[in-house]
Formats: structure tokens, sequence, C-alpha cells
């Protein structure tokens, strides 16, 4: 129930792969992030959510530069502080990794938050077709699912920042049919001001993960789970060529 590879190109540990790694995600699977990353899966199909979800992201980087008000309030800041949103080096210009110096882990952040000129926290954009994940009791949307905080927490992590700010987007089921269309606003757009997780732990078990694994040249088991089979649907479909 495990696939044997090659370790001569291995792929790095991003911040999306540390849930699954650690068996916190509901779309990937430890044995699914080790086909990724040894290059025998090449990743999600484009689906209607995926691409709403690359469409909107700078739509609403953009609508929050437009409104230093809101962070303003977010973080607490009196109205004279200088608050802005610097956005991240385009991915064909930084070979898809803002983390070059890391060697396990790496990604691309979805840009920075700067008081004063100074970055101050990084950016998560999010789009959601479900609210309720996102909800805290208490009328608010707060609720930051795990797998997004490891995410941002190791990417904040990397960059030397205690601090995160998700801006999430919730379109409903219709708009990702026409996302070009979706405009935000204050009724379907919140920010979500977060300290980062101490990540200390879970990086050093994604290194043992990596070491084992990767350095080791075969996946973790494969499971009975619907995202496991799709995977190993593909790596059939692709030796039988």
């Amino acid at each position: 129930r495990t696939v044997i590879f090659d370790t001569y190109r291995l792929k790095k540990i991003t911040g999306t792969r540390v849930g699954p790694i650690l068996g916190i995600s509901d779309f990937s699977s430890p044995f699914k992030v080790a086909c990724e990353m040894a290059g025998l899966y090449p990743g999600d199909k484009p689906n209607k959510y995926i691409e709403a979800g690359n469409i909107l992201e700078p739509v609403i980087r953009k609508y929050l530069e437009g409104r230093p008000s809101l962070l303003r309030e977010a973080l607490g800041l009196d109205e004279g502080a200088k608050v802005g949103v610097e956005e991240p080096v385009p991915k064909e210009q930084c070979g898809y990794d803002h983390f070059h110096n890391e060697r396990v882990f790496g990604g691309m952040v979805d840009g920075y938050i700067q008081i004063d000129g100074k970055r101050s926290q990084i950016l998560e954009i999010k789009t959601s077709g479900d609210r309720t994940k996102w909800e805290d009791g208490n009328g608010g949307y707060t609720n930051v699912p795990m797998a997004y905080m490891l995410q941002a927490s190791l990417y904040a992590q990397l960059s030397n920042l205690d601090k995160i700010v998700f801006l999430v987007g919730f379109p409903e089921e219709p708009d990702y049919a026409r996302p070009k269309q979706w405009v935000p606003s204050q009724d379907n757009t919140f920010l979500i001001v977060k300290d980062r997780l101490d990540m200390t732990g879970y990086m050093a078990d994604c290194v043992a993960w990596y070491d084992e694994y990767m350095k080791g040249g075969y996946t973790p088991q494969w499971t009975d789970s619907d995202i496991d089979r799709e995977v190993l649907k593909y790596l059939k479909a692709y030796k039988r060529r």
C-alpha cells in the first residue's frame, strides 16, 4: 500500500501541505502530498472553486488596498497610522517559491500588511462557499480552520512575523459560475486577525515525515478514502500509458 519513487527531485513542504502531512485536512492526505512532492501526481484538476479562488485573490487584495480604514480598525490602530498592503512577488518571477533560503519548507504568500512602511503581518486570502466553517458562535466569522492556520503560520514564521491577517471572501454558489462578476463588500468579505501558531513542533513533525518518506523514497500507506482513491486512479492510468 505504498509507492516507491526516486528521490533526486523532491518538492518542498508548502503551507498547504502542512495540514495534510499532519492529518489535518478535508482536501488532502499524507499519501496524496507525498505523491505530489515526488512528482508522481500533478495535484487537483482545475474546477470552478479553484478557478474562482485564483480569479478572486487579486480582486479581494485590491479591495483591501483601497480601504485602509478597515485595516486600522481590525488592527486596533489610530486613524493617523499609515497602513498598506504589499503585493507578493509574482509567481513567475520567484520560481513559485518566496522562500528560496529554506531547504525543506517553501511556498508563496498572498501578501504582507505594512504599518508605517514596515512589514507587520502576513496576508492570507481565502475564498469559501461555506460560511459555517468560519462562524465563531457570536455572530462573527473568526473561526479559522486549523489547516489554514497552519498554512499561514508557517509563512509567518518563515517571514519572522508574529501576526496574520486573514482576508476571507464568501461567494455564493451561483458566483462560482461567474466569478468575474462577484464584487467584494462588507457583507461578503471579512478581516480576521490572528496570532500565528507556535510552529516549532509542527515543523519538527513535518521534517521527520520528510526525512522518513521523501528522503526514503516511499510514500505513507494509502487509505480507502476518496482522496487516496483518486490519486491511485491517476497513478494506475498513468502507468498504463
